[in-house]
């Protein structure tokens, strides 16, 4: 009787998920009640990937029950199983690792060394090859207007090559809404470089220099524990007040016995906006005035793998007419899925082109809502169908 009781649970269950079903889940702090930002969710039925957005949304599709893991590097990690869910939309509250618990100061003698050991295994044990299948998305923004908006599902075909990663890129769905006039400002100003985007991460090379030990005249470093990690390390690297510069401060959290980076994030603090010089970009020659990047690794299995980033630039720039623009862009790259095995392709369905931004729309589905792994939120939604309302 017992077996038969629990046979019709089972048979209920699978039953109930007969027919695909779009789960949203809501992040909130179990305390404060505040959304959370950036928790990283695992479908583990079908290893696919998401990323909480600032309203702590997260939405997907199930086809059939799975257990779901939680992760945030400011809370406990927790794992959910989608039978248990009564309807559609959960709120999922997070409980924060503990506030009481110190960080403590391992070392700051010799960090730049430990950090070029640090970046030569990660870089050995970067899964390749590796195809990842990344959702990408970019708003751009030109004297404080938004003027241009892309966004697409593109598969990387990640290839290690001798000291370097290179790719293949294979767009499967896109699409751009563009308002800027090209006697302004041209359009290859307007996005990132997809190819040096993701080879950056793999190589590692916004953070290369640090790892030098004529870093140490400027920059100070610090190695500390991090809270409710215990195999983690966290390396802060900030520049000495002395030296008057534009010079970043760099976060970086590692595991500390597999020696691989998981985290690495990037910002110029205000004040030393002022010491901002003419750069020459490989785009554009302008003033930098902010320039600021997050980037998630993910161990999934034997897999080590890039999941998310978020990157940011402003800079001044003059037009054709010698006057001065604020040009501001902000990137977000996030791997829904990861596979050992390429998509199958030819070397003419390889893009050619360097961003989205130029591409003829491609649109099959609404991949925006339920396939990126990253909502819009509210606001991103209206600044999207406003510039779609109003596009050339």
């Amino acid at each position: 009787m017992k077996r038969a009781y629990i046979f019709c649970l089972i048979l209920l269950s699978s039953l109930s998920f007969s027919q695909t079903k779009e789960i949203t889940l809501i992040f909130k702090d179990k305390v404060t009640g505040n959304l959370i930002e950036n928790v990283l969710v695992n479908i583990l039925r079908t290893d696919e990937n998401f990323q909480s957005n600032k309203e702590g949304l997260v939405k997907f599709k199930l086809e059939k029950p799975s257990r779901i893991s939680i992760s945030q590097a400011e809370y406990k990690q927790a794992v959910l199983n989608s039978i248990t869910f009564k309807t559609t939309e959960i709120i999922v509250e997070l409980e924060s690792i503990s506030q009481d618990i110190e960080d403590i100061v391992i070392t700051n003698r010799q960090a730049f060394s430990i950090l070029k050991t640090l970046i030569n295994k990660s870089m050995k044990q970067l899964t390749a090859p590796i195809n990842l299948k990344i959702y990408s998305r970019e708003f751009f923004k030109y004297n404080n207007e938004y003027t241009s908006y892309s966004d697409g599902l593109v598969n990387f075909c990640l290839k290690e090559k001798p000291d370097k990663f290179a790719a293949d890129i294979l767009v499967e769905q896109n699409r751009t809404y563009n308002l800027v006039n090209n006697e302004k400002i041209e359009k290859k100003t307007l996005s990132y470089n997809m190819y040096d985007i993701i080879q950056n991460y793999y190589d590692f090379k916004y953070i290369n220099n640090f790892a030098e030990s004529k870093a140490k005249k400027k920059f100070e470093f610090e190695i500390k524990t991090v809270r409710g990690k215990a195999n983690f390390y966290q390396m802060v690297i900030t520049p000495k007040p002395e030296i008057e510069e534009f010079l970043p401060t760099v976060t970086i959290v590692y595991d500390f016995k597999k020696n691989i980076i998981l985290e690495l994030e990037y910002f110029v603090e205000p004040n030393r906006f002022e010491f901002s010089d003419v750069s020459n970009l490989k785009v554009v020659k302008g003033k930098v005035f902010n320039s600021t990047f997050k980037a998630l690794y993910l161990v999934d299995g034997d897999d080590y793998l890039l999941v998310s980033t978020k990157e940011e630039i402003g800079i001044m720039v003059n037009d054709k007419k010698n006057v001065e623009n604020k040009v501001e862009v902000v990137n977000y790259l996030m791997t829904t899925q990861h596979s050992r095995k390429f998509v199958p392709y030819q070397k003419e369905d390889v893009f050619k082109e360097k961003s989205l931004i130029n591409k003829k729309n491609s649109i099959i589905t609404e991949y925006w809502e339920t396939n990126s792994g990253l909502l819009l939120t509210t606001e991103e939604k209206r600044i999207v169908d406003n510039l779609q309302l109003n596009a050339d």
